[in-house]
């Protein structure tokens, strides 16, 4: 701008000079003519042919004339001032004369090679007896003109260097920073997140540095809430992909937009196969598509109302569930918006509760259990005293004299089912009174009054006994052991509905050098299916959905724990027709697996003080 502004200056000036120039050469050069043509008349008149020979050549004198001829009307050339002049006219120069005799005042004119040429004619007593040709020194009349060029281009230099000096001084100051911040920020317009670029360098102290260092604040500022964003979203991010709870976003065609390992890992899927999904797509070919349905009705219902769902149960199957298993899950459901108003996602939060409905249900059927386990006690308490007395009066009717053989017959069998019936009872009244101590422990016994109250169910089911039980002692918890056996005796017989053997077997024997005692309850019934021996001492867990609870195994398991006992379960079910089928299991309890307390060895004298004994 500077250069263009200094040469519009320049090229105006000089064209002003060098016309004010011109018009100066032009005057002087009309009143250097007229002079010379008004003495040539003078020198004419006289008819003085040296004075004007004189004149002529005099001319060469004069400043700015380079030279000078006289000519007669007809144009024949009477005298010349040097040798540099052509002295004879030129063929354009003849041809202008009659124009320039039809004037007679003074004429501008130009010459073959384009430069100026005054001519005057010259008069002698009113009548026009000469032309006088006066040429300008082209020398002297351009000096002028170049010394303005010369000056101005000197003014010009001197002034674009100065301008120049402005310019980077201009830069330094304004313009270098303005770009390095142009720069920058056009940096982070292509990059959001690379502010590699800030802090920028501070410039000079006006206002390009104050705003350098505004943008620096600014900048610091951003990356500053960034960085307290980005630990937010990680800790967020980190919070929804390891919460021990299902988290998952769908969109409005059901699709999931996000879901966390939890519930990707409940679903049996992984979250990359998720990404773009329903869940109807992930799905076997044969599953329920229960949940899938209910969840699409919901996420729809949340789109279109806006309103949050809680607490609501889905029952149903996922993707990786056999076809028989059915599920329940808790879940919430919630609208997602973003900056505007609009809904952009639905969120689910998700945890199962098929356990806990379960461990419920089975917690209702043990409170059964034992409400009848404790009416039973009751029962059997209030039969024990009438079935004392009805016992000695049948024992008063057999040794009654009047009564006959074959009524003392009849008396000694109602004895004997009366104390069956007794033993019944007694044995009824064991489990609901257990010690809460350790005793020693005849296990046959414990054995022979399980299979009491076992009697009625292993004739019902034409279930045979094959016993061998030796009289093995173990000092242990009489009531959890009477529980222990009676779990596993009735399992047998629930495996044997069409009939079959029950093995028991009682041993001493050792193990890795340990001595013990091995109880062995085993059946040759149906058996135990591969994907759920796996899971027979877990709570809750049960493949009797009428009448069990999942308790028997995981309490059996605890009570083998707590005797430091271990077990062995072997199961096989028949694959063929004729093939052998059914279960064993093999428990070993050392001798010292419930510590006894500690034991009297004497009796100290009665005056000796507890300081003595310790």
């Amino acid at each position: 701008m500077q250069v263009s502004v200094l040469g519009v200056f320049l090229v105006l000036n000089i064209r002003e000079q060098f016309q004010n120039t011109r018009q100066r050469d032009l005057i002087r050069l009309q009143k250097q003519t007229q002079t010379i043509g008004e003495l040539l008349g003078e020198a004419l008149s006289r008819n003085d042919p040296a004075a004007l020979d004189y004149l002529v050549r005099s001319i060469r004198i004069t400043t700015i004339i380079g030279g000078a001829r006289l000519t007669d009307v007809a144009g024949n050339t009477l005298a010349v001032s040097s040798n540099r002049i052509e002295e004879k006219l030129s063929a354009s120069e003849r041809a202008r004369i009659p124009m320039l005799l039809r004037s007679p005042g003074y004429h501008l004119v130009l010459n073959d090679a384009g430069n100026d040429e005054g001519v005057q004619p010259v008069t002698v007593g009113g009548t026009v007896r000469a032309l006088a040709w006066v040429i300008p020194d082209s020398t002297v009349i351009r000096r002028l003109p170049n010394s303005i060029l010369q000056n101005a281009l000197i003014y010009g230099g001197f002034a674009l260097a100065g301008n120049l000096v402005l310019v980077w001084l201009l830069s330094t100051s304004l313009a270098r920073p303005l770009r390095s911040l142009r720069q920058a920020t056009q940096q982070v317009q292509t990059d959001a997140n690379d502010l590699s670029a800030f802090p920028l360098p501070m410039g000079p102290r006006n206002e390009v540095g104050e705003l350098t260092n505004s943008f620096n604040a600014m900048v610091n500022e951003i990356a500053s809430q960034r960085r307290g964003t980005q630990e937010t979203l990680s800790l967020l991010d980190s919070l929804l992909l390891n919460a021990p709870i299902g988290f998952a976003f769908y969109d409005r065609q059901y699709r999931y937009v996000r879901i966390n390992e939890y519930l990707a890992t409940m679903h049996g899927v992984s979250i990359e196969d998720h990404a773009g999904k329903r869940l109807r797509d992930l799905l076997k070919p044969d599953s329920s598509t229960a949940a899938a349905d209910e969840i699409e009705r919901v996420v729809d219902q949340v789109f279109r109302t806006g309103d949050t769902l809680r607490d609501h149960e889905i029952v149903g199957q996922m993707p990786g569930d056999a076809l028989n298993v059915r599920r329940t899950w808790l879940s919430n459901f919630f609208p997602v918006r973003t900056v505007s108003t609009d809904i952009r996602w639905v969120g689910v939060i998700v945890s199962e509760i098929t356990e806990r409905l379960r461990a419920e249900e089975a917690m209702r059927r043990s409170e059964k259990l034992a409400a009848a386990g404790r009416l039973a006690a009751s029962i059997a308490h209030e039969i024990n005293n009438p079935l004392e007395s009805v016992t000695n009066l049948l024992y008063l009717l057999h040794e009654h004299p009047s009564l006959d053989e074959e009524s003392k017959e009849y008396a000694n069998m109602a004895q004997r089912e009366l104390a069956r019936v007794a033993e019944i009872t007694q044995q009824t009244l064991r489990f609901y009174r257990q010690s809460t101590f350790p005793v020693d422990v005849r296990l046959a016994e414990v054995m022979r009054s399980i299979l009491v109250l076992h009697q009625g169910r292993l004739q019902s089911a034409r279930i045979e006994l094959s016993s061998r039980m030796e009289d093995a002692e173990l000092f242990a918890y009489a009531g959890e052991l009477r529980q222990l056996f009676a779990s596993l005796v009735g399992n047998a017989i629930d495996a044997m509905p069409q009939g079959g053997t029950l093995f028991l077997r009682v041993r001493s024997t050792k193990r890795r050098g340990v001595r013990g005692v091995r109880v062995t309850v085993a059946d040759n019934g149906t058996g135990i299916e591969e994907a759920v021996k796996h899971h027979i001492f877990e709570p809750f867990f049960t493949t009797k959905e009428a009448t069990g609870t999942g308790l028997g195994l995981w309490v059996s398991d605890e009570i083998l724990h707590k005797h430091h006992g271990t077990v062995s379960v072997r199961s096989q079910q028949a694959r063929n027709e004729g093939d052998s089928s059914g279960t064993v299991f093999a428990m070993f309890f050392p001798l010292d697996g419930v510590p006894r307390g500690p034991v009297i060895v004497r009796s100290a004298p009665a005056q000796v003080g507890i300081g003595a004994l310790l």
